[in-house]
């Protein structure tokens, strides 16, 4: 038997330290980036990144003060990306990245949000994800529960991207405090991986989250270079900037969590006859289906 022992994780600063050191590190090698704070394992042809769970934050001892002064967690001026999860019990809405961009050709809204859905569930997530685009039948700004609409909105790795949900559409152009964290289902940074040429996301929008019926390609139908959509420029830190692009460009994909995980588990508690949990074991075999449950699921 001819086995061949790796040793664990090796630490880089950034990706181009990594590459350059690949042929230092044989196939099964770990690697932590420090300024992605992101895994990946070396392959035979490269390295592939690991999608990593939920953040456990390490507990901090309490202060050696007797009496500590109460403080409050402000939500404005603390978003900050590389920051746990605000409240630890408070539930989130999660965003990703589809694995690769698109044209605005998406096979309409219903083409795009399965294929949130396909994704998330290869990925092990299993919310109820939904493409983050204006459309014929839905505003940007509706397509979360009404009730999960106050929640913060957070990376598939915990970061905190927005306050709340709502907050994205307050007219400022869904502003990042810092620079956009966002990682794909396979756990990419759509920042910094090369996969996506374009830092820019697609989504038809208002700033009000109220959908352009002139900028969304068609519904999400149409590639045509004659054709355009509103789309968002993430290095100048704005999720719902209003650029025209041609519906040719290949562009970020965003997919939401329209009703959170908490919501769904205390739907069951409350005894909708368990039909939510056993539509997270089911599997979706067409976009149409998809829609109609997340038609039942959010009324």
């Amino acid at each position: 038997m001819n086995m061949k022992i790796v040793p664990g994780a090796v630490t880089f600063q950034n990706i181009d330290e990594m590459t350059k050191k690949s042929a230092l590190n044989p196939p099964g090698t770990l690697a932590y980036i420090t300024e992605e704070e992101a895994l990946l394992v070396r392959v035979n042809k490269g390295w592939q990144y690991i999608a990593l769970g939920t953040l456990v934050p390490i507990a901090t001892p309490a202060p050696p003060t007797t009496v500590a002064p109460s403080m409050r967690f402000d939500l404005q001026s603390k978003n900050l990306l590389n920051s746990p999860p605000p409240l630890l019990n408070t539930p989130t809405l999660r965003v990703a990245a589809l694995n690769e961009p698109s044209t605005g050709d998406l096979q309409g809204i219903r083409g795009a949000d399965f294929a949130c859905y396909r994704q998330g569930r290869r990925a092990g997530l299993l919310g109820t994800f939904k493409a983050f685009l204006s459309s014929r039948v839905q505003n940007l700004d509706t397509i979360v529960r009404p009730a999960d609409r106050d929640l913060p909105v957070v990376n598939t790795r915990g970061d905190v991207l927005f306050n709340s949900w709502k907050g994205i559409f307050n007219g400022q152009g869904g502003f990042f405090s810092q620079a956009p964290r966002i990682y794909s289902f396979s756990g990419k940074n759509v920042m910094t991986d090369s996969t996506w040429p374009m830092k820019m996301v697609w989504h038809g929008s208002l700033p009000n989250g109220e959908r352009s019926m002139d900028t969304y390609c068609d519904a999400w139908h149409s590639g045509d270079h004659l054709k355009g959509g509103f789309a968002s420029n993430l290095d100048g830190h704005k999720l719902l900037e209003q650029k025209r692009q041609s519906c040719d460009s290949k562009l970020i994909i965003l997919c939401v969590e329209a009703l959170s995980q908490d919501r769904k588990r205390k739907k069951r508690e409350i005894g909708d006859g368990g039909s939510h949990g056993e539509s997270e074991s089911r599997e979706f075999k067409t976009a149409d289906e998809y829609a109609a449950h997340l038609e039942n699921l959010l009324l």
